[in-house]
């Protein structure tokens, strides 16, 4: 299994490819709030009952913060205070979003935020130090000792730590403060770690990787992976494998070897798999062809939920086969869902031959992210785009760009590898070549 990371002016991309096959896939906006996202936002009213605050970002998401997750009650623990004496309407406040929301739920976060580096995390409001579980009582005491904080201040110590000189331990907790004064400072948003370094931590188990940036090469080699940095213009040649994937998996149907194909709707509370037989049936052996498409079926349908990150509760209408198929398939799925990050419980055959199950909820899924209210979603229309510009970057200067221009983020417009010129409408590039060609189409069209 490896890694594959791309960047683009205004996205991370990273993809988990096995054996040839991409069987994961992330992607945020740079200036997405997505977990681990540092920000200033607004108090915009106080919710007694609730016991909490709802907030407003500086681009208009609601957020939600409850009681226990502000400073007021870090600080008078184990009295908790009342939300009117926690914050107060009109207050700007820093925050990190903890929990993404789906509509119509609000980002959930804290205002006891969080710096990650490769050595320590730094609490800036945490009041007590922590350790790895991996680490032995002796090394606790010995790192307990190294490092003088603030009252106020905390610092988990990762299992890395142990290995570490003191001054290098010295040197990370001051870097880790620094970034906490710029963003007391300075109302910008920013995103905790790198979208790579965060999956790279989440699934351990994975040891390659194959990058474009000498930050991300280097951050990946000081947690041991062995990674590649291939010196080409233009895009990995992985990653069109990698948009060809992500284009079939906004498809509703998927299809199998022999002909048989799966209809996957997902829908505001759940998601419903229908496995079609196609033109694979023969009427001799009926239950026992069925009982192979299911079985087809079931390995497919794991690596869908995974790739689509599809969530919540899925009721999957199998074809019709024998009960020993039925057993078969339900044992398939919970091996699969085994091998997941994700908790997955198979809960198996109802009376009416549905097969249910539930994935733990964990974000929006590729579907959810790629529309908006109908219509391509800003992610979506910069996924069309950029991985298209950079590849154009290698033989142009200029591009005819034609997208919703309200959705275009700043980075695009500021960083693009090739000099644009922006027309209202469906996402698209019209026109390549110099800017005085692409300044003469403009004019045409």
């Amino acid at each position: 299994m490896k890694w594959i990371s791309e960047q683009t002016p205004s996205l991370e991309r990273v993809a988990l490819v096995e054996g040839g096959r991409v069987v994961e896939y992330h992607e945020r906006m740079r200036d997405e709030l997505r977990v681990g996202t540092l920000l200033h936002a607004k108090v915009d009213r106080l919710h007694p009952t609730l016991e909490a605050a709802f907030l407003i970002a500086t681009d208009g998401t609601p957020l939600y913060l409850p009681i226990n997750e502000t400073l007021e009650t870090l600080r008078r623990y184990p009295e908790v205070p009342t939300i009117g004496q926690a914050v107060q309407v009109g207050q700007t406040v820093l925050v990190q979003v903890v929990k993404e929301g789906a509509a119509p739920k609000q980002h959930k976060v804290t205002q006891n935020i969080t710096y990650g580096g490769r050595f320590l995390v730094y609490f800036p409001y945490g009041r007590r130090v922590r350790f790895s579980r991996k680490l032995d009582l002796v090394v606790q005491q010995q790192l307990a000792k190294v490092i003088p904080v603030a009252e106020e201040e905390g610092i988990l110590y990762r299992t890395e730590a142990a290995q570490a000189e003191v001054g290098i331990l010295m040197t990370e907790l001051k870097q880790l403060r620094a970034r906490h004064q710029h963003m007391l400072e300075q109302a910008t948003l920013e995103q905790d770690e790198p979208l790579i370094i965060q999956e790279a931590k989440r699934l351990s188990h994975v040891t390659e990787a194959l990058v474009t940036t000498r930050a991300e090469k280097e951050r990946l080699e000081q947690m041991g992976l062995q990674v590649e940095r291939p010196v080409i213009k233009g895009r990995l040649p992985i990653m069109e494998q990698v948009d060809r994937t992500i284009e079939k998996a906004l498809d509703r149907v998927v299809w199998l070897d022999g002909g048989a194909y799966l209809l996957i709707e997902e829908v505001e509370t759940m998601t419903v798999i229908d496995v079609n037989s196609g033109k694979t049936v023969s009427v001799k052996e009926q239950k026992r062809t069925f009982d192979q498409i299911n079985e087809a079926a079931a390995v497919e349908i794991m690596r869908q939920l995974r790739l689509r990150n599809i969530s919540g509760m899925i009721a999957v209408d199998f074809l019709r086969g024998s009960s020993k198929g039925q057993t078969r398939v339900t044992q398939l799925l919970k091996e699969r869902a085994a091998h997941e990050s994700k908790q997955i419980e198979v809960y198996g055959f109802t009376k009416m031959g549905l097969c249910e199950l539930t994935r733990q909820r964990h974000g929006k899924s590729l579907f959810e992210r790629s529309r908006d209210h109908g219509q391509l979603s800003r992610i979506a229309i910069h996924r069309q785009l950029e991985p298209r510009l950079i590849e154009l970057a290698t033989h142009a200067e200029a591009a005819v760009v034609r997208a919703p221009l309200a959705l275009l983020s700043p980075l695009l417009l500021a960083e693009s590898p090739l000099e644009l010129l922006l027309i209202e409408g469906e996402p698209g590039i019209l026109f390549t070549g110099t800017k005085a060609d692409c300044d003469d189409f403009v004019k045409r069209h």
